[in-house]
């Protein structure tokens, strides 16, 4: 399993090619193919976007953890301190700080303009 936010960069990538091929080719299969050429075709493209949702789930999960300790550590911050500081895109630290809102784990000031995020108490 991937450890570093790299790794899961690169695995993403390479499952993202080896399921569009999966996906070529159980289209090919279900056109001209018999049967059970088709169906393994189709388990292995099911078997790649699972591993693909779950590349993705852990990318999301180690933003959400980067952006709280950030936070933890610095007690506040705007959106473009936050991911100059994690080293994450302001768009993937965004995303982070909506899920981390939602679970009431954020906090915002509520300026439009520029919100400071803080842990919820």
């Amino acid at each position: 399993m991937p450890r570093t936010r790299h790794e899961l960069h690169c695995a993403a990538l390479a499952t993202s090619v080896s399921t569009t091929a999966l996906a070529a080719a159980a289209v090919v299969f279900a056109l001209s193919g018999p049967g059970r050429s088709t169906a393994v075709a189709l388990v292995a493209l099911a078997t790649s976007v699972l591993t693909l949702y779950w590349i993705s789930r852990g990318l999301d999960t180690d933003a959400d953890h980067a952006v709280r300790g950030w936070l933890d550590q610095h007690g506040h911050g705007r959106l473009d301190q936050i991911a100059s500081g994690t080293g994450l895109r302001e768009a993937t630290a965004r995303l982070s700080l909506v899920r981390l809102g939602r679970s009431a784990a954020v906090t915002s000031s509520g300026d439009p303009q520029s919100p400071v995020y803080r842990l919820a108490d």
